[in-house]
């Protein structure tokens, strides 16, 4: 059996920040077309993109598939992937934009490392405490300077604007809560599928895990996305650039994305990837001065900051002894 090699420490690393970057373009790409429901935005980039994915690799889905004690993992993975991309969506229309990100990005990591010392009886680090605590704190700082007023109402809508409604807020915080659980399930798995077992000695390449995982959870989400297109025809229909937006999410935030995150799991365990991926919203903040012309208040850039400094945190702890 052949298995992808594995990328260093540092490879992983530059992997998953450029993955990021690529995740950072999505708030900006979906921007431009606003009728679209964000849910169907989700269901249909990650449904077209895990089976972009899982077609190019068929190969190493095969492997996967076949091999020993894979299935639960994979199937485990897929949920959690599947969770992720519609409750994310629906906790952040029912808490605000600024609340559901930093929630669901904020605890993913938090999760992980729960997971891992639950599971794999790997209590967290010190240094992976602290560095986290800086990150999340600095995206909610980053978050806190931006201006979210027209992308709340961007996802809510007139008809249906719920943000004053404690209860709604309180599910919607709920909700981010379980995206982010859900998140951390999917890098746990995948990266306990890529680590060397009992019955597979030299683990799994980190593409045909990744592949495997996303064409599974393609089937759903493709299911999720006809029923939400047959409830509102129209809006896609009206939006010129629908199909066009929502094929580059396919792609490169989500194939090529996710394909690079996979190479960050097989370098490093999953608590550690999830925080870097806070990397995130630093380059959504950043295109959203340079692209969209919004405007950073003092705090947002401090926050930008804090979170190098805690991702800077947590790459020492990899080169200390």
């Amino acid at each position: 059996m052949t298995t992808t090699p594995r990328a260093s420490y540092g490879g992983g690393v530059v992997a998953l920040l450029v993955a990021c970057t690529l995740w950072g373009t999505t708030g900006m790409a979906a921007s431009f077309i606003p009728g679209i429901s964000p849910i169907a935005i989700g269901a249909s980039t990650m449904g077209i993109g895990g089976l972009i994915l899982g077609l190019t690799a068929l190969s190493g889905v095969w492997v996967v598939s076949k091999s020993i004690g894979t299935l639960p993992l994979v199937l485990l993975g897929s949920l959690g992937l599947v969770a992720y991309s519609t409750v994310f969506y629906i906790g952040m229309s029912w808490s605000g934009v600024a609340l559901g990100n930093v929630i669901a990005l904020g605890s993913a990591p938090l999760f992980a490392g729960l997971i891992e010392w639950l599971v794999d009886k790997q209590r967290p680090s010190w240094r992976w405490l602290v560095a986290t605590a800086i990150t999340v704190a600095g995206g909610v700082m980053l978050v806190a300077g931006r201006s979210f007023g027209a992308d709340d109402h961007k996802i809510v809508g007139d008809a249906t604007r719920i943000d004053r409604d404690p209860m709604i807020i309180g599910w919607g915080i709920v909700l981010a809560l379980v995206a982010g659980l859900s998140y951390a399930l999917y890098t746990f798995m995948a990266n306990k599928l890529m680590k060397p077992h009992a019955d597979r000695p030299q683990g799994l390449g980190h593409r045909p895990v990744i592949s495997t995982i996303q064409l599974v959870s393609a089937a759903p989400l493709g299911v999720l996305l006809v029923i939400v297109i047959l409830l509102n025809p129209h809006a896609f229909t009206q939006q010129t650039l629908a199909i066009p937006v929502m094929l580059y999410l396919a792609l490169f935030p989500t194939a090529v994305g996710h394909l690079l995150l996979a190479v960050g799991l097989g370098a490093m365990p999953a608590s550690r990837a999830a925080v870097y991926t806070l990397f995130e919203p630093v380059v959504a903040v950043v295109l959203a001065v340079l692209v969209v012309g919004e405007v950073i208040a003092p705090i947002g850039w401090a926050g930008l900051v804090v979170v190098l400094v805690g991702l800077a945190v947590l790459t020492q702890e990899k080169r200390s002894p």
